[in-house]
């Protein structure tokens, strides 16, 4: 089977730097359609508009709530249905993202990213995640190339909450761990080909970026201030982690997240990375990493107030029903659990999961 290495086409990053994006964007089109959030349309999302329009572009709009779900996505191909557009431009967090691609790949459009936060590394891929109506993961959902461009603007990135980036920061930190059990496995990325030497070795530097620059990045986003530090962040929870999951793969910790999505309670208000920050450590049990590893990334996911207990996430330990559902959804047919080096039972995720709130409680560090 052959190796396959994929990328956005374009990838831009600075304090500033979407008040001199148009010359960016108008290399791919002249009509284009800003996709957003009310939250994000409220805080910049008008004011680039009238921006690009400023700047000789035609450009409409469509602001979405709700789940990245097939249906939603129709629902938007049917407003933007009679308008010419060339270029799809998602202005938000993670839905918008997916939302936009799929927009842009089922009309052959040009896409364009520009995220708000860095607490995901959904903007450099090819991939969006679909639900259920009921918030319930359904499918990945793939497409033929990434985007055209992403444009992460600093100054906008760091306005956003500190918990944003501390979630993106435990996404990042999840890529070298599941990058590494697919190359022991032999396995596949996420594309479905070999995973380049190349993937393996961006997810590895993320990685050193994150245990490095993590806890300063997060304290300067507190204090609003674009620093190298949190310039590396950003290009790591963002670019680092995106190429590296793609094209390095998937593995346990995001089948768990998955998994989560089919119980209801305080787990459905975190946020991906909250819960891939634990799915992560499960993951390390589930490998049986040496205990100077596992304690390595819990005392960092503490620093970043991140959930590390199951009791963070809402859910008893000893509650058998929902920890089955869990292990179950985890299961699915077609999600990345099958990409780890060994086979993984229901009982053996229940349990992994049952050990690891036991070290975390036992854990004086």
């Amino acid at each position: 089977m052959e190796k396959l290495f994929i990328s956005p086409s374009k990838y831009v990053q600075g304090k500033g730097c979407l008040k001199d994006s148009s010359k960016y964007i108008e290399e791919l089109g002249n009509r284009v359609l800003i996709l957003t959030d009310e939250f994000v349309w409220g805080m910049i999302g008008e004011g680039y508009k009238n921006y690009l329009t400023e700047g000789g572009l035609l450009v409409g709009t469509a602001v979405f709530s709700g789940e990245v779900s097939e249906e939603n996505i129709q629902e938007l191909l049917k407003g933007i249905a009679d308008k010419e557009i060339e270029v799809v431009i998602a202005l938000g967090g993670g839905k918008v993202i997916d939302l936009g691609k799929a927009v842009a790949a089922k009309q052959n459009l040009k896409m364009v990213v520009l995220p708000t936060t860095a607490s995901t590394d959904a903007p450099t891929s090819s991939i969006s995640v679909l639900y259920e109506e009921d918030g319930r993961f359904k499918e990945y959902q793939f497409y033929r190339k990434n985007p055209d461009l992403v444009i992460v603007d600093t100054e906008v990135i760091v306005n956003a909450p500190a918990r944003l980036l501390a979630a993106g920061i435990a996404d990042g930190l999840s890529t070298a761990v599941e990058a590494r059990a697919v190359k022991k496995k032999h396995g596949e990325n996420v594309l479905g080909k070999k995973p380049t030497l190349t993937a393996l070795a961006i997810a590895e530097k993320c990685e050193e970026v994150l245990f490095t620059y993590g806890l300063q990045a997060y304290e300067d986003n507190k204090n609003k201030q674009v620093t190298e530090a949190f310039e590396a962040v950003v290009e790591a929870n963002t670019l680092m982690s995106g190429l590296g999951f793609e094209s390095g793969g998937l593995a346990a910790a995001h089948a768990l997240h998955n998994g989560f999505s089919a119980i209801q309670g305080k787990v459905n208000q975190l946020m991906h990375g909250e819960k891939i920050a634990y799915t992560t450590l499960v993951q390390l049990v589930l490998e049986k990493q040496p205990e100077e590893v596992l304690k390595r990334y819990l005392v960092f996911f503490r620093q970043l107030n991140l959930p590390t207990t199951c009791e963070a996430l809402g859910l008893d330990v000893q509650n058998e029903k929902e920890l089955s559902k869990i292990a179950e959804q985890s299961l699915s047919i077609g999600d990345s659990l099958r990409q780890m080096p060994f086979t993984l039972t229901k009982e053996d995720i229940v349990q992994g999961i049952r050990q690891l709130d036991a070290f975390v409680r036992s854990c004086s560090v």
